[in-house]
């Protein structure tokens, strides 16, 4: 008997002993399946490491969903900035292989030369574009910024020139259209109306997006009706992009050469109208993509001013991040100068329209000295090629 006893003592001593202080008593029901006493409980804290994987795995899923976002984010704004190219190559490959649709896309091609909306003034605008969830990327990518040199007034009429062009304008219209990015949503009531070459109403497809957007054509014809003093068209503004493609020729990385100098056809139409000139510098526009080298006289220089020739406007040769033609990632600001108040003269003179032409270009100079050490420190010094 008192050997069992030593034994139960020493043993009460060993490995896989119930330690002291620990209730061992079993409570009722804990024959259950799965039952642990708490006992075991307190062995497993002690002895077992424990390894808490919440923060790493929240971690990994944090950097997922950051990886997602930022691919869905590139994947939309690509989508938007190479629409007109996606939109022709939609176009082609429903018409050649998709027969059931054949003479319908053949009546909307003839339909797309006919429809007068982009030269009436008025267009197909649809407001509620400004809602699509696209601008939720575009402004992740671009972070696009406006700054305001002056108040301006919603119940007034103004002729917005925008510089530079730029590969194609893409700040122009965030700046002009119903993005919800622009001036129409720093100025409500503001009505502006952007202009754009004749030839995008020919693409299918991406020219209904740009009536839907609020772009007409930038005929003569096409901006007197815009500015006209009709009721429903009392208060639009006009933004157009004053360069040109003979301006998107020069929109080389970091440049800052402006055709504008022989560009006076927008001032007349403000002295007509009788509505203020806004200048607006759209810094980083031509840091979205790069141009191939196109010095005057090589053959890609030749190549485009070929077709510049025979189209009004060019084909450029561009690359962006990958072979999608992804924009680079860059902020893009746009700084509104100061109104120059215009006196209405339906002839206006070539005396008075020089005199306003003057002070737009001062004026436009000024705010690219003064916003360029802020926000596009590296670019070079305003050039005014012609």
């Amino acid at each position: 008997m008192a050997c069992a006893q030593q034994v139960l003592s020493a043993g009460s001593k060993g490995v896989g002993t119930t330690p002291p202080n620990i209730d061992t008593a079993q409570p009722a029901g804990s024959d259950a399946p799965g039952y642990q006493p708490q006992w075991s409980l307190a062995l497993a804290s002690m002895w077992i490491p424990t390894v808490d994987i919440s923060d790493e795995w929240a971690a990994r899923f944090a950097r997922l969903s950051d990886f997602m976002q930022d691919t869905l984010t590139t994947s939309m704004v690509t989508l938007w900035t190479t629409s007109p190219l996606w939109t022709l190559v939609l176009y082609m490959y429903l018409i050649l292989y998709v027969k059931a649709l054949r003479t319908f896309l053949l009546l909307y091609l003839v339909f797309c030369f006919c429809d007068p909306r982009p030269y009436d003034g008025v267009g197909r605008r649809v407001a509620s574009i400004q809602n699509l969830f696209l601008w939720k990327h575009v402004n992740a990518y671009f972070q696009p910024k406006m700054v305001f040199e002056a108040p301006l007034n919603a119940r007034a009429k103004y002729v917005f020139g925008s510089h530079p062009h730029g590969v194609i304008s893409y700040v122009s219209q965030l700046v002009a259209g119903t993005t919800g990015l622009g001036i129409e949503a720093q100025v409500p009531g503001l009505v502006v109306r952007g202009v754009t070459m004749p030839a995008t109403f020919a693409i299918p497809f991406f020219r209904d997006w740009a009536l839907a957007m609020g772009c007409l054509s930038c005929d003569r014809s096409s901006i007197r009706r815009i500015l006209s003093d009709r009721h429903h068209r009392l208060h639009q503004s006009l933004l157009v992009v004053v360069g040109g493609a003979e301006e998107s020729m020069l929109a080389h990385h970091g440049s800052a050469d402006l055709i504008l100098l022989k560009r006076r056809g927008f001032v007349r139409e403000a002295v007509r109208a009788g509505c203020d000139l806004v200048p607006i510098y759209n810094f980083n526009e031509n840091s979205i993509y790069k141009l191939v080298n196109n010095q005057h006289g090589s053959l890609v220089h030749r190549f485009e001013m070929a077709i510049k020739s025979l189209f009004g406007f060019t084909i450029l040769l561009f690359y962006g991040r990958n072979v999608f033609f992804t924009p680079f990632r860059t902020q893009l600001v746009s700084v509104v100068g100061r109104p120059i108040p215009v006196q209405r003269n339906y002839n206006p003179t070539e005396e008075e329209i020089k005199k306003y032409h003057d002070l737009y270009v001062e004026e436009l100079k000024r705010v690219y000295i003064k916003y360029k050490p802020r926000y596009a420190p590296d670019a070079a010094d305003i050039r005014f090629v012609a």
